[in-house]
């Protein structure tokens, strides 16, 4: 076997445990919450010896911050195919909003956990500084100018409407979760955007 053949499969070996101990980590806190989390559990949850696991990764706040990330992937990236299609800017916000509630709606257990549990409430993490939460606002940013370019939309500060804009749906996804709230996300979304489109939209003259 070429070195080359060996990298590679190394590699997919690697990426297979990394992500079984996701997997296994996304299983305890979704059972038992941020307190039945510990690296003991991991390794044995996930199949794999203690050393192992300190090989990915150095404590249970990086397996945490990995299971976030690993958590939002999906996400991410069916955001990104709605930002980057032909549709027009009133309807990609429309259907931002609806990809969003829908996301957090069907994922609430997890995300309840990593939200509100005490010890990510008091980690030094903060979305603001985030840098896929910047890159989001500056795609929605260029929503907001295209829709200005075509028209439907009123001269405006694009960079602090996008952040209030996600910052709106932030907010109902975080309410929905506190409250309990699952189901009939179309019609949470469709506030949102009824909303924004009010001040958003170009009044005909």
């Amino acid at each position: 076997m070429g070195v080359d053949k060996k990298q590679e499969r190394k590699k997919v070996l690697e990426a297979f445990t990394r992500q079984g101990i996701l997997d296994a980590a996304i299983g305890l806190l979704t059972r038992d919450g941020i307190q039945g989390l510990t690296m003991d559990r991991v390794a044995m949850e996930a199949g794999v010896a203690k050393g192992t696991l300190y090989v990915y990764f150095k404590n249970k706040e990086e397996i945490l911050d990995a299971t976030l990330d690993a958590s939002f992937d999906p996400l991410i990236r069916e955001l990104s195919v709605l930002l980057d299609d032909d549709r027009a800017p009133d309807r990609k916000l429309a259907d931002f909003s609806l990809c969003h509630l829908r996301f957090f709606d069907e994922h609430g257990d997890l995300i309840r956990v990593l939200f509100f549990d005490r010890e990510r409430m008091h980690s030094e993490k903060n979305h603001y500084t985030d840098s896929r939460y910047r890159t989001f606002v500056k795609r929605v940013a260029d929503v907001l100018d295209e829709g200005g370019r075509q028209g439907l939309f009123v001269p405006l500060d694009s960079m602090k409407v996008a952040a209030m804009f996600i910052e709106a749906n932030m907010g109902m996804i975080m309410q929905r979760i506190h409250d309990g709230i699952s189901g009939d996300v179309e019609k949470d979304a469709r506030q949102i955007t009824d909303i924004f489109m009010e001040g958003l939209r170009q009044k005909k003259k």
